[in-house]
Parts: structure tokens; C-alpha cells; sequence
């Protein structure tokens, strides 16, 4: 699931995944967590903490820890610096940081090597 306000910023990553991944495409985090509530399971949830308001995107993250949400977070901001980002990618099982701009294929080869295969994007209905 591919999460963001900006229409462009969900075009510029999900045309990076496309090729690879079924897609579901939310229009920020509110939209994201209705999807959810309605049974709907991504393999992945890539967060767009650009487009929405900090506390916004902290609360839709701290929902999906409570709702035992299993698959990884990629966080995707202009705000990381790319060390870091990479530092934080390589110390956690769940949340994946991706400092913006990438470089073409960045998006798509982290979200590969966090399911650990090529396997979809693709939501499952229910658990």
C-alpha cells in the first residue's frame, strides 16, 4: 500500500513499484486507515511523511502497531538524511526508512529486500 496526500509524490513511487508490485493506492492516512478497518492486508505499507502533518502520520503508524499489523513500514521523507536513513533501514525488523530524492530502483529494491522476495503488494481480504 502506497500512502500518500500528494498525488505526485504516490505517482513517483508507485511508478517505481508498478512493474514489480500490485498496488493499493491511499490518499494519505485517513484513507489508508479505512482500508484496514475494512479487512484490508498489504504485505507493505510505504508512508509518504512529507504530505501530512507529523502527528497525523505518528498516529497512523502507533494504529498499525495496535492493530498488530505484521508486514514493513518504509517511511519515505525529505527530512532523513540518506546515512541515516540507511543506519535506521539496517537496525530494525519492521520500519524502513528512504530519504527523498532516491536514486532510480532505490524504492523498489528496499521494498524487495524487506519482504525478503519479489512477492506483490497486493492486499489479502482479512487475516
Amino acid at each position: 500500500m502506497v500512502v500518500s496526500e500528494s498525488p505526485f509524490s504516490r505517482l513517483m513511487m508507485g511508478r517505481e513499484l508498478a512493474p514489480s508490485f500490485g498496488l493499493l493506492h491511499a490518499q494519505g492516512v485517513a484513507s489508508a486507515g479505512r482500508r484496514l478497518e475494512m479487512g484490508t492486508v498489504p504485505a507493505a505499507v510505504v508512508v509518504d511523511l512529507d504530505s501530512e502533518p507529523r502527528a497525523v502520520s505518528h498516529a497512523f503508524l502507533a494504529r498499525l502497531v495496535e492493530k498488530d499489523f505484521q508486514g514493513p513500514r518504509v517511511l519515505v521523507s525529505s527530512r532523513f538524511c540518506p546515512e541515516l536513513a540507511e543506519a535506521f533501514s539496517g537496525s530494525c525488523l519492521t520500519h524502513f526508512a528512504l530519504a527523498r530524492p532516491w536514486r532510480p530502483g532505490m524504492l523498489r529494491s528496499l521494498v524487495e529486500s524487506v519482504l525478503g522476495q519479489r512477492a506483490p503488494l497486493r492486499a489479502a481480504a482479512g487475516r
